[in-house]
């Protein structure tokens, strides 16, 4: 017979299994492979199952045999419990372990088994266990009498019982509101509401003009003016330089894709015009880049060329140094947002 390599799986993860009262058993699988560790996939195989009492090789308390099959796995499944057997498995008294199971085999399908290996079930089928609890007869629990009708007590002979719990059920709340005494009235009209209860029950503005109430918010210059009277405020002027002498500020963006231009392989260039700023002097520039991809791929977008009054240069480029052409800055809608601070 061949010799046969046997995976144990069911030992390590054995799953119960609940008929109610009769039949019990347990979930058990196994992978069947042979002496050169090929599974036995699709293979009908005879198996005997034989759980030992005590120890390996101790009193066989349950034995049963099964005719199966492999799946395209070499996995077998059984259900511990239903094979055919003269043993009564519903006798074996789980409390009383430890238990082992020990597996054979035929190959070929037939009774000729060969013995695998035993291991023990680490973990006593619990609902099995508790079946077996379940079938004590209470009359032989001592309870120092015989008596079942004292095991029943009355509430209100329970000691520690405070006297003016109310056990009357018939003045319960019914939990409909109707059904409630001193309800408050609540008003339904807006006439019934007063000042005197926090509510405004005739307003007046002075006027029936309901035009009035309305304003417009607007700016001219460096004046904010609200509407009907609202006043009129003046903007804050532009923030000073650490020179301590006034500034303007500009900000603005190149139109998307537009405007690059080749400096060689890997670089490209766009010329920024702030001359609409009307700056007096080279301010301060500060820029990013924006636009549709790619451009978190790029550097130098923040790096100034020849500022002046009217502008200055931005050269751009891949991180990894590779082609770049203006037709790139196109298709990601690469362009270059600034800011400038000066006089």
């Amino acid at each position: 017979m061949k010799k046969l390599i046997l995976s144990f799986v069911a030992i390590a993860t054995v799953s119960l299994s609940s008929f109610g009262q009769a039949p019990e058993g347990f979930k058990y699988q196994a992978v069947l492979r042979d002496a050169g560790n090929i599974i036995l996939n699709n293979q009908a195989v005879g198996m005997r199952m034989v759980i030992q009492q005590g120890s390996i090789g101790g009193t066989a308390v349950y034995t049963e045999t099964f005719a199966t099959n492999t799946n395209a796995y070499g996995l077998v499944n059984l259900e511990i419990g239903t094979g055919t057997t003269t043993d009564d498995f519903t006798m074996i008294d789980w409390s009383n372990g430890p238990y082992f199971i020990e597996t054979a085999v035929d190959v070929t399908s037939g009774t000729s088994y060969a013995v695998m290996g035993t291991s023990q079930l680490m973990s006593v089928p619990y609902a099995l266990h508790a079946n077996t609890a379940e079938n004590v007869i209470n009359d032989q629990v001592d309870d120092a009498d015989a008596d079942p009708t004292n095991e029943l007590q009355d509430w209100s002979n329970l000691p520690g019982i405070p006297a003016n719990i109310d056990i009357d059920a018939t003045d319960d709340f019914s939990g409909d509101y109707n059904d409630l005494t001193n309800q408050p009235t609540i008003p339904t009209l807006t006439s019934e509401l007063t000042n005197n209860s926090g509510f405004i029950s005739s307003p007046n503005d002075a006027d029936s003009d309901p035009s009035n109430e309305i304003q417009t918010l607007s700016v001219s210059g460096n004046n904010l003016t609200l509407s009907n009277t609202g006043g009129t405020v003046a903007i804050p002027a532009p923030v000073l330089n650490n020179l301590g002498g006034r500034s303007g500020l500009c900000a603005g963006s190149t139109n998307a894709g537009a405007g690059w231009a080749v400096y060689d392989a890997t670089t490209i260039r766009v010329v920024v015009n702030t001359s609409g700023c009307g700056f007096t002097g080279t301010p301060k520039y500060f820029t990013s880049i924006g636009g549709l991809g790619s451009h978190f791929e790029l550097v130098g977008a923040s790096a100034i060329y020849s500022p002046s009054a009217n502008g200055f240069s931005i050269y751009i480029k891949r991180n990894d140094g590779s082609t770049l052409t203006p037709a790139d800055a196109a298709n990601g809608g690469w362009q270059i947002n600034w800011q400038g601070i000066g006089n």
